[in-house]
C-alpha cells in the first residue's frame, strides 16, 4: 500500500507542502464552520445535531474509516489536515489493508453530509450560501484535480494515483 520514495514512484508525495495544507485546510474548515454557523443562526437545536454529526463523523467515520488507512500520518508523520493526523495516530492503529465497503460508505456519508445538510439553512441567506460555495468548489476541485492524484492513501475512494505506483511497482 505504501510507496517507498517519491522520485521512484512518479508524482506521489510523502509530505504535503505548507501551501497545500493552508489551501486545503482553509477551504475544508471554512465550509464546515460556515455550515455550522448557517444552521445555528436559524436553529440552535439543529445546529447542535449537525455539530454532533460532524464530531462523530470526523472522529469515527473519517478517523477510523479513512484516516487509519492513510500512510501519511503513520509512515511520513504528515497530514493534509493538521492536527487530525496526529490525533488519529493516537486514537487508531494503522490499517494498511484496503478499506472495506463500510469504510467507504462512511466516508461518503460524512463528506456528503458536510456539504448537503447545511444547504436548507444556507438558502435562507444567499450571501452565506455564496461564501460557502466560494470555499467549497475550489477545495473540492483541489482535492480531485491535484491532491488525489498524488496521495498515497489508495484506500480512499477519491484516490486517483495509480495503485501500482503507490505500491512501488
Amino acid at each position: 500500500m505504501v510507496a517507498g520514495n517519491t522520485q521512484a514512484n512518479g508524482n506521489l508525495t510523502g509530505k504535503f507542502s505548507f501551501f497545500e495544507k493552508l489551501f486545503m485546510g482553509i477551504g475544508f474548515y471554512a465550509v464546515t464552520v460556515i455550515g455550522v454557523y448557517g444552521i445555528y443562526r436559524e436553529s440552535v437545536a439543529y445546529g447542535l445535531i449537525y455539530t454532533g454529526f460532524l464530531v462523530f463523523g470526523f472522529l469515527v467515520l473519517f478517523g477510523y474509516g479513512l484516516c487509519a488507512h492513510c500512510p501519511h500520518p503513520y509512515k511520513y508523520s504528515d497530514c493534509l489536515f493538521p492536527p487530525f493526523g496526529q490525533l488519529f495516530t493516537k486514537m487508531y492503529k494503522f490499517r494498511p489493508e484496503p478499506a472495506t465497503i463500510i469504510d467507504k460508505i462512511a466516508f461518503f456519508v460524512i463528506m456528503g453530509g458536510i456539504v448537503v445538510i447545511p444547504q436548507y439553512w444556507l438558502f435562507r441567506d444567499y450571501a452565506l450560501l455564496a461564501i460557502f460555495w466560494i470555499f467549497c468548489i475550489p477545495t473540492c476541485a483541489g482535492f480531485l484535480l491535484f491532491e488525489c492524484r498524488k496521495c498515497r492513501n489508495v484506500s480512499c475512494p477519491f484516490n486517483m494515483a495509480k495503485e501500482e505506483s503507490a505500491n512501488g511497482a
